[in-house]
């Protein structure tokens, strides 16, 4: 799959870049930002509370192995780190159609006694059996929160803070992980479940006090309250009119009934491959590996501290994504996936290399070499694998089929997750750990050849713009040769802003 090129020899990633450039009148205006920082951040605990799930295994494992009442093997180290996405997929399955028919703010709020139940159950286990149960549930609530949670922060902040703000949810993962780490690092097993129950309690109490979307309430046709919400979040002396109405335009352009169908018709098939294809790199790249059996990895490299070497990880984790959380907006979304899918090959491959002068040829080095090899590959993941699928497949979609996209994108991603926990400690089993590294390395490598060519630059784009870009090129794909026919969006609106300059693709 190539990107496709203009008569101009520009990437369609190039076009979105360069036609759709931030309009310098909004640019001027002077939005309060506290606001929208403090509403994204509280819709941000959902996903630390979902990264602490996720990271849980990690640090416990380990100490699940040594507990006298809990039988670990392979299949049951398997199962504890990849139980979450059996009940993800479960979840994502409903979570698109309860965000859209409760709102985003009701569905956060919702997850928390679910989230919080997992937890306790996990605590007060009496064998194997129900500590998986727990983790079944908890894997449940997390489809709704990592769903949800990006939906809200790219829905929340204008155009020119939702790189920073819509990558939030990203870095409160890795905030939720280094809990899971520190509480498994410096705790029992049952201890660390209490441990990772406060961030569902600081979840539910910040999304109290948090707005709605102006988005999903203009799409239940509450205009009224959109505009007490925009007032409430951008400042009193904002003039939002402009903004409000390009959501309303674009909602009358698409249609607010939402089908999954629609993810295949011409205008929303790319952003959809494109997610897809993110989602793909997110798990192939092996990050999550590295993220879930980080205990058992450094005790099968020989760290002779496993459980500070996984502190360590965590730290870089934090050093990292919030790197990429400040600059994103700044240098933008490819450079960073392509820099991240560079690094995390490499050092993939490289501890690849160390295990395979291990276990095959007896050659020992010394045991600072996999412990740095794997922060180095954490921190490339973290600088864009980890935290801007998320926010690319919340940002490419229109409103209508934000949470549709979103939630078929998550279904996908937990599948994959699954798949990759599920067969790791097996595969490493039989074909030994370098073999694992080499394939995540070289697929991660490729990845970033396509992130190169087709991953498109949303760096200050409305979500509008965004859309109309896509629409563009869905219509001129269907125009004759000789004709470059405008955006329907475009000429309803007298600009076509979406599209000028635009090429017929070859």
């Amino acid at each position: 799959m190539c990107p496709r090129k203009g008569i101009e020899g520009e990437t369609s990633s190039d076009h979105l870049a360069s036609d759709l450039s931030p309009d310098p009148e909004n640019a001027k205006v002077k939005a309060n930002k506290t606001p929208q920082v403090l509403a994204c951040v509280a819709a941000a605990f959902g996903t630390l509370s979902s990264g602490a799930v996720n990271g849980w295994s990690a640090g416990t494992l380990t100490s699940l192995d040594a507990d006298p009442d809990i039988t670990m093997g392979t299949a049951e180290n398997a199962w504890m780190a990849s139980i979450i996405s059996v009940g993800s997929l479960a979840g994502s399955v409903v979570a698109g159609r309860v965000m859209d028919k409760l709102g985003r703010r009701t569905t956060l709020l919702a997850m928390a006694p679910l989230l919080l139940l997992g937890w306790l159950t996990m605590a007060l286990a009496p064998n194997f059996a129900v500590v998986l149960t727990g983790r079944a549930v908890c894997g449940l609530a997390t489809a709704f929160l990592f769903s949800t949670g990006p939906v809200y922060c790219s829905e929340i902040p204008e155009a020119r803070m939702r790189g920073r703000l819509g990558s939030v949810p990203s870095l409160f993962i890795t905030f939720g992980v280094v809990l899971s780490y520190f509480a498994g690092a410096f705790f029992s097993w049952r201890v660390s479940c209490y441990v990772c129950c406060a961030p569902v309690l600081m979840m539910f109490l910040a999304m109290l006090f948090a707005p709605e979307t102006p988005y999903w309430l203009l799409l239940k046709g509450r205009r009224e309250d959109a505009e007490k919400v925009l007032r409430r979040l951008r400042g009193p002396e904002y003039n939002f009119d402009d903004e409000i109405e390009e959501m309303e335009r674009k909602m009358t352009s698409v249609g607010k009934k939402m089908e999954y169908r629609e993810l295949w018709r011409p205008r929303t098939r790319k952003p959809f491959l494109i997610s897809l294809f993110m989602m793909t790199l997110q798990q192939v790249s092996g990050g999550n590996v590295l993220m879930m059996y980080t205990g058992t990895i450094f005790l099968s490299a020989g760290v002779l501290n496993h459980k500070l070497a996984t502190v360590y990880t965590g730290i870089v984790q934090i050093i990292f994504t919030v790197l990429c959380v400040l600059l994103v907006d700044h240098f933008g979304r490819r450079p960073f996936i392509v820099l991240s899918t560079s690094v995390m090959g490499a050092s993939t491959i490289m501890l690849g290399v160390y295990y395979l002068m291990k276990d095959v040829v007896g050659v020992a080095w010394p045991s600072w070499v996999p412990l740095a090899t794997v922060l180095v590959a954490v921190s490339g993941y973290c600088l864009g694998c980890r935290t801007l699928p998320w926010l690319l497949s919340a940002e490419l979609f229109n409103t209508t089929i934000r949470s549709t996209a979103n939630t078929a994108s998550l279904f996908y991603n937990r599948l994959l997750n699954l798949i990759v926990i599920q067969v790791y400690p097996f595969f490493a089993e039989a074909a030994g750990a370098y073999t694992v590294f080499f394939v995540h390395g070289g697929l991660c490598l490729l990845c970033a050849l396509g992130s190169l060519l087709l991953v498109p630059e949303t760096k200050g784009k409305s979500l509008e713009q965004i859309q109309e870009f896509f629409e563009g090129q869905a219509a001129k794909k269907s125009a004759p040769d000789d004709v470059e026919k405008p955006s329907p969006v475009g000429e309803a609106a007298g600009t076509g802003r979406g599209n000028r300059g635009f090429q017929k693709d070859v």
